[in-house]
């Protein structure tokens, strides 16, 4: 008798923990969609992970762990997930196992994969599923990737890192204007000063979505600081976007709502008179958050360009732009249709020069989401060229946006949600193998396009009368009497003329006298050139109109021995600095004779090479490396026609080799470089000695069609 009660008892109580363990399990799966209906994917994945766990082959389960692994950006285990659903049961009609793992090949670069999973996504899914339509457009965007290259002018893309960037969403960049390392950011993420809140802005901490805080850091030589919250009174319950600082870094522009689409824009001016004022005050401007407005720039305090969607556009988000007077600003204007789609166009950045225009969009040419796209103005035609997509790695099958440069050109921060991030979107930087001339060159707005050819006309009106000039060319013994009272006369005449010209481009040409080994004949001209476009600076010659050329030796007009001794006559002639005037547009109005020194008969080099007739027309060369000193590289001396080329106040250094009025001559030179060690070596365009990037020769392509294989490759 006991031994029966003792049994009906164990069996009690397993029937008890059965029952228990059943119900503890239900609770999982259905506490574990909840989160997933949510979109709290992290909760969704431990919750539905346990019941796995506990109750493995579910498929339906292992597909939703499966999209918690994408959607928290565990590429692989999305994929692992995925790809088992799939092989235990490859007749499925479920589109969501099709379409999240497609998402998961696109997003590793896998395209062609990529694209068979999208399209048995629309087999199974119907022309009315919801992403049938994103379906579509993915197909297209893996098309894309697959001819889309690396960006050869990017040297490295990397993640801030985990002490700024987190599993939340940071976003929206901002490099400080006056503090070198520091960048100011947005994040909405654990622990914001709002809280979580839904679509509506009202505080829900079951479905609800982090606020944002504005943050920043600063990179020390020991990588980047952990991100600090950027202060009580400007972070509050609501969220806070960073979104500009106006061009002396005094002011801050952030946005401030409680929600991301709707809200005001304000104006702190901490550092100034308001450093404790508890609400900033508003930034008046056209801009209207709640109608859809979004993604300021202030290109200057009197230039704003930004997104909006509203009525009359191309479509989606487009850029606008407005100025300000002193009566105010002015209403909106379309960038036009060059720059803007049918697609979304957002996060705009002007770069330094005014004309040089950065942005996102998901239109056609994107292998993502949003891609970061140039493009740049031209005054003749009061156009922007066609927007070029950065390729890799600045671009991925992610969202890139929020692109911004450095102050010196080096850098690029921009926020990404591609698969290697964090979680969400995180901030990336990308350092370019050198400076971006267009942040270095003096501020030229776009918007004032329209002055500068009103007193074009003005100084040109009637006829156009040809200036007749003759410039004698600079001499020296060495770098003291380089700027000796003649030549400072002859760079006296050389600044006026620049300032009489249509927009010239003034080309500072060095040679010398064979001293020793090319490399230090080079580096030293390029010294001098430097010195010489200084000077021309200071006489009112802007930067970015100065073109500075080293070309060493190689160039000489008379002997620099006579019968095996030194002759210091033709040594003497051949240390000269060549100053002429050039243009990549119209003819300059200008005959300009170069007043040389006259050469005896017996020290004359009959047929010795001129460098003059590559700075007429379209030409190329092949930049071997970019360096910030001399470069010691003995093996770029086999190489002929050597050249090192600057910018005034740039402090970087183009090393080139060759001469060539043909692209595919100078890509077989690009490969002889390559095989010597020179692994990034690359073509370059000139125009009448004026190097142009691709973008701009994408500008002049109908005007010089041998720029076609340039742009192409």
């Amino acid at each position: 008798m006991n031994r029966f009660r003792t049994a009906c008892f164990f069996i009690l109580c397993m029937a008890l923990v059965s029952g228990l363990g059943a119900q503890k399990l239900s609770d999982l799966k259905r506490e574990g969609e909840k989160q997933f209906d949510y979109r709290q994917w992290a909760g969704a994945l431990d919750l539905l992970g346990q019941y796995q766990e506990a109750k493995p082959g579910d498929l339906d389960i292992l597909t939703k762990i499966g999209i918690c692994h994408y959607q928290l950006h565990q590429a692989e285990k999305a994929r692992e997930y995925l790809e088992f659903v799939l092989q235990k049961d490859p007749k499925t009609e479920n589109p969501d196992r099709y379409y999240y793992l497609a998402r998961t090949l696109h997003g590793q670069q896998e395209f062609e994969q990529a694209i068979l999973f999208y399209k048995n996504f629309l087999r199974v899914a119907g022309d009315k599923h919801k992403l049938h339509a994103n379906a579509l457009e993915n197909i297209r965007r893996c098309v894309s990737g697959l001819h889309t290259g690396a960006n050869d002018e990017v040297a490295l893309v990397e993640n801030l890192g985990d002490r700024v960037n987190t599993t939340g969403d940071e976003f929206a960049p901002l490099p400080s204007v006056n503090h070198p390392g520091r960048i100011y950011f947005s994040a909405a993420r654990e622990n914001c000063t709002g809280g979580r809140r839904n679509d509506q802005g009202y505080e829900d901490n079951v479905s609800g979505h982090w606020c944002s805080d504005m943050f920043f850091t600063d990179q020390t030589n020991s990588g980047w600081n952990y991100a600090t919250l950027l202060g009580d009174l400007l972070n509050t319950s609501r969220f806070e976007v960073a979104l500009d600082f106006s061009s002396d870094g005094q002011i801050l522009y952030f946005f401030r709502g409680f929600t991301l689409y709707g809200g005001e824009i304000f104006a702190d001016t901490a550092g100034r008179k308001d450093e404790y004022a508890v609400t900033p005050p508003a930034f008046s401007s056209p801009m209207v958050p709640e109608a859809g407005d979004q993604a300021p720039f202030l290109a200057s305090d009197t230039l704003l360009i930004f997104a909006s969607r509203r009525e009359g556009g191309a479509g989606g988000l487009d850029l606008y732009y407005a100025t300000r007077s002193d009566s105010g600003w002015t209403g909106p204007a379309h960038l036009g249709p060059v720059v803007n789609s049918p697609y979304d166009e957002t996060t705009p950045y002007l770069a330094n020069d005014g004309r040089t225009l950065y942005f996102s969009s998901n239109r056609s040419g994107s292998m993502g989401g949003l891609d970061v796209f140039k493009t740049v103005f031209d005054d003749a035609s009061r156009s922007w060229s066609e927007p070029v997509n950065l390729g890799l790695p600045v671009n991925s099958p992610g969202d890139d946006a929020f692109f911004r440069l450095s102050v010196d050109g080096l850098r690029a921060y921009f926020a990404s949600d591609r698969l290697d991030s964090y979680g969400e979107r995180d901030i990336y930087v990308a350092y370019f193998k050198k400076e971006q001339t267009e942040q270095l060159a003096d501020r030229d707005l776009f918007t004032d396009a329209d002055k500068r050819l009103a007193k074009l006309n003005q100084n040109t009106s009637g006829p156009q009368t040809v200036q007749k000039v003759t410039l004698p060319l600079l001499y020296y013994t060495s770098e003291r009497d380089l700027l000796n009272e003649e030549n400072r006369r002859v760079l006296d005449d050389v600044a006026r003329l620049a300032q009489t010209l249509p927009n010239p481009t003034v080309l500072v040409n060095v040679h010398t006298d064979e001293t020793g080994p090319a490399k230090f004949d080079l580096y030293y001209g390029i010294k001098r050139a430097e010195i010489i476009g200084n000077a021309l600076q200071e006489r009112g010659v802007p930067p970015r109109r100065i073109s500075l050329k080293s070309f060493g030796a190689a160039y000489p007009v008379a002997r620099n021995a006579l019968n095996a001794n030194p002759n210091p006559t033709g040594q003497a002639l051949n240390r000269r600095v060549e100053i002429t005037f050039s243009t990549t547009e119209e003819a300059l109005p200008l005959e300009l004779t170069l007043q040389t020194r006259p050469v005896p008969e017996i020290m004359a080099i009959r047929g010795a090479p001129n460098v003059s007739k590559w700075l007429d027309g379209v030409a190329f060369k092949v930049e071997a490396v970019s360096a910030r000193q001399i470069l010691t590289n003995d093996a770029l001396g086999m190489f002929n026609d050597l050249m090192i080329e600057s910018l005034p106040g740039s402090g970087s250094y183009r090393y080139s080799a060759g001469w060539f009025r043909s692209f595919n001559d100078a890509a077989a030179l690009r490969r002889d470089l390559q095989s010597q060690g020179f692994y990034d070596a690359s073509v370059a365009a000139y125009i009448n000695g004026i190097r142009v990037s691709r973008v701009e020769a994408v500008t002049l392509l109908k005007k010089y069609p041998d720029l076609a294989p340039f742009i192409k490759n």
